[in-house]
């Protein structure tokens, strides 16, 4: 067996310890990337499946987030003198800047109570832990609450943070650790500007998504949504198996408009009679334009009393307004509907019967409504 020197056993002792702490760190950006990515995934699945409201979601971010804290407490990674350091300050910082104020103090909170019971109660290391999330908190708000970009705020906390754990590090190791300050701030910098790139390509991805979703199923004349729309919230509503009640809806000698003042002017009659339906269903239902003049609304929950009298406050609405045409004339619209109610008709005779209403209010002359029987 060959000796080795002292000096190479050191070099290969340093070199052991490098790759440690590379393998540790790239570990906790793993978790971070994967936390984010997986978070902002179950943050579109929610928004979409039960519309909280938007402070309930920033409590949801704050808890979130505070519980990574607390896994990355348990996933740190050592520097070269055996102190062992993590990424917490970027689940506050993430708290702060996509949840606001109230999720960052979740968060530190539930960080700081994850810092206690893995030191298994208040030891001096728990309570430099405890101190250093409160003064995280203390640098990271006002950073958010300064007006500017998010890419302002994100890069003010960023040094903010840097030169807390900086200066915490001094004033623990003293002077002779100035190179592991400067470690510690480079892999600080580094942890930012990786979470900060991660949150801007999901939210970029977010509003791609959002985009294309409402180009799917929206009607780009009306802005309410198109037959693909339609079809998904009926669904939703037989799924549901609550009463309700379906709408159809057709103007009135509408070919009679486009023959007599163009296309154009049609197109204006349909965004008008679009915006106005919107506005009447928004808080009871929802709108859709099916194609060409007939729409679809659905109304839930409902009985058939009140849905007559929706269809006609809505009838009533569109008859009494004035259509504005390209060519500044005002022009009078009526509108005739038909009534369905489920589950007095199943799901595969609702549209049929509805639609057979809808016919008979244009035979028994228009401008009215017809209730499905």
């Amino acid at each position: 067996m060959i000796p080795i020197c002292k000096k190479e056993a050191q070099i290969e002792a340093a070199q052991r310890e490098g790759t440690t702490m590379i393998r540790d760190l790239f570990i906790n950006f793993c978790l971070l990337s994967t936390f984010l990515f997986f978070g902002d995934m179950a943050y579109g699945r929610l928004r979409a499946l039960l519309k909280p409201k938007p402070w309930m979601l920033n409590v949801m971010y704050g808890i979130g987030l505070g519980f990574f804290g607390v896994l990355q407490l348990i996933f740190t990674f050592e520097m070269p003198n055996g102190m062992l350091l993590d990424f917490r300050q970027l689940s506050i910082m993430v708290a702060a800047g996509v949840g606001g104020p109230w999720a960052a103090v979740i968060a530190a909170a539930l960080i700081g109570t994850g810092r206690v019971l893995i030191a298994g109660g208040f030891t001096p290391a728990s309570m430099l832990g405890l101190v250093a999330t409160l003064l995280t908190i203390a640098f990271v708000l006002p950073a958010f609450l300064v007006r500017g970009s998010f890419r302002f705020q994100w890069t003010l906390a960023s040094v903010l943070t840097t030169l807390l754990a900086a200066g915490l590090l001094l004033f623990r190791l003293g002077d002779s650790a100035l190179t592991l300050i400067a470690l510690l701030g480079a892999l600080q910098t580094a942890g930012c500007v990786f979470t900060y790139q991660m949150i801007v390509h999901l939210r970029s991805t977010r509003r791609i998504q959002d985009t294309l979703k409402q180009d799917i199923e929206h009607d780009f004349l009306t802005g309410l949504y198109n037959s693909r729309g339609f079809e998904s919230r009926y669904r939703m509503a037989l799924a549901s198996k609550s009463p309700f009640a379906l709408l159809l809806l057709d103007i009135d000698h509408f070919k009679k408009v486009n023959d007599t003042y163009g296309h154009p002017a049609g197109d204006a009659v349909l965004e008008q009679l679009g915006k106005l339906i919107r506005e009447h269903v928004r808080k009871i239902g929802c709108a859709s334009r099916k194609g060409g003049e007939e729409f679809a609304v659905i109304l839930r929950p409902c009985d058939a009393k009140w849905a007559i009298d929706q269809a006609d406050k809505l009838r009533r609405q569109i008859e009494q307004t004035p259509f504005l045409l390209p060519d500044g004339r005002l022009i009078p619209i009526t509108i005739s509907i038909g009534i369905g109610l489920y589950p007095r008709f199943a799901e595969g005779e609702l549209i049929e019967r509805t639609d057979r209403a809808l016919y008979q209010a244009k035979q028994e002359g228009r401008n009215r409504g017809v209730l499905a029987g």
